[in-house]
């Protein structure tokens, strides 16, 4: 309770720019848990399978991809409150296309620009926030935005869950369609009530964009962008490119730190990409749970998740990290291998989030571990490294995890997994169960 109250007397200082984006946040973080929970079991309804299901996912993985260093040469150029505004609109136009166009060529292409969206207001994020806080508010700016953005994807998974239910019991929303409709709205029950829903948490995101407008429309100062392009001169850092490579003595680099590291993160996101973007089918699907269950289950999960990150440094603090970090995933996989080879829901309910939150507890402590085992002139680079591994990794396998369990059903998929995260954790543990921080390593 004192840091809660601390957060909401520190909202009150912050820069205006930096609170109107904590505004837009709470506004739009809704409508993200209403479609996590619910756009699956959309595509579901309307009689796609899991194989379509995935490449749909890896379409959306795509267009992050492609867009993700466009984006980030637009953050050095362009005002954020125009990246914002313009990314949203991106999403909102690709959100209509994937909530209304039910073909799979629409709806590939609308997952495709979705990703594209998302990707610039990935990318402005950090800058953003960094720009408009000073060095002494920045760690609490920050953690007010994770805080914000998990509390309120969390109330968006619970309405997400509630919605398709409630638009399909008025029988208004039922009724036969117009023919000027019904190129647009399904015929079936089932999946037209998730248009509805989906549709609704489009119309509860557009409040979002109110703050966004109020914002001062900085773009990056002249002196900022010569910075920039003083630390990374382009013509310069691709003639380097050579002698770098000469100076890498390429016989140990399997056993560099950081390269063990980052095969470990590789590792985990294989093994996540074929099963955890099937959850919400796995429950609704195959164990029959009512999309209203698995909203107030996967809530509870990002709940547990919060509470358990708070005790991840007081359990480092005392065993270590790496033996934190192995403990608690080790932990982890026995419970995933239940929730993949029960069919018990009761039971399963109950390990799903216990599941994520230890799993995920460490993820701060292992991000923290991975920075301090690089030069801090290196940092960028590992931390850009970090963060391309692991979402290629995860977009790799799961269009493979949905032709899986399209053909094979969903136990292969938690087994498949389980034996990937046992690789990186003892992949981890050997290399590093003796180091806790005695010395400073270099990418190279």
């Amino acid at each position: 309770m004192p840091q809660v109250a601390e957060y909401i007397r520190q909202f009150t200082r912050f820069q205006r720019n930096a609170r109107l984006y904590l505004v837009s946040s709470v506004l739009s973080g809704i409508t993200v848990g209403i479609i996590l929970v619910l756009y699956n079991l959309y595509l579901g309804a309307l009689g796609y399978g899991t194989d379509f299901i995935g490449l749909a996912l890896f379409a959306v993985a795509l267009g992050a991809g492609v867009a993700i260093f466009p984006a980030g040469v637009c953050v050095d150029r362009f005002s954020g409150r125009d990246i914002l505004i313009w990314g949203s609109v991106a999403i909102g136009i690709a959100g209509a296309g994937q909530f209304l166009l039910r073909q799979p060529v629409p709806l590939l292409i609308s997952d495709f620009l979705a990703g594209v969206g998302g990707a610039f207001l990935l990318v402005i994020n950090a800058p953003f926030l960094t720009r408009y806080s000073t060095p002494e508010e920045r760690p609490l700016l920050f953690s007010f935005n994770i805080v914000v953005t998990l509390a309120t994807t969390v109330v968006g998974e619970l309405l997400g869950g509630a919605l398709p239910g409630w638009f399909r019991v008025v029988p208004l929303f039922m009724l036969p369609l117009p023919a000027w409709l019904a190129p647009f709205l399904a015929r079936q029950a089932e999946p037209r009530s998730y248009q509805f829903a989906l549709l609704l948490a489009g119309i509860i995101a557009v409040p979002s964009f109110i703050p966004l407008f109020m914002m001062s429309n900085e773009r990056p100062t002249s002196n900022e962008q010569a910075s920039r392009q003083e630390r990374i001169p382009l013509g310069r850092t691709l003639r380097a490119v050579p002698a770098r490579l000469r100076k890498v003595n390429w016989r140990t680099l399997p056993f560099n730190p950081v390269t063990v590291l980052l095969l470990y993160v590789a590792l985990i996101s294989l093994g996540r990409g074929f099963f955890l973007p099937y959850f919400n089918l796995y429950f609704v699907q195959h164990l029959k749970a009512s999309p209203a269950l698995f909203g107030a289950i996967d809530a509870s999960a990002n709940a547990l998740y919060a509470v358990l990150t708070l005790a991840a440094p007081w359990l480092a603090a005392r065993i270590g990290r790496i033996n934190a970090i192995t403990v608690t995933r080790l932990l982890a996989i026995p419970l995933l291998l239940l929730i993949g080879l029960t069919s018990f829901l009761p039971l399963i309910a109950v390990l799903y989030p216990l599941r994520q939150g230890i799993m995920d507890m460490t993820t701060g402590i292992y991000q923290v571990f991975f920075m301090e085992e690089v030069s801090p002139e290196h940092r960028g680079l590992a931390n850009s490294s970090y963060q391309a591994v692991d979402q290629v990794s995860g977009s790799l396998t799961t269009p493979l995890g949905g032709l899986i369990i399209a053909r094979m059903g969903y136990a292969p998929v938690f087994i498949i997994g389980a034996v990937l995260y046992v690789l990186a954790i003892v992949l981890l543990w050997a290399r590093f169960r003796n180091v806790e921080h005695n010395m400073r390593y270099n990418v190279q």
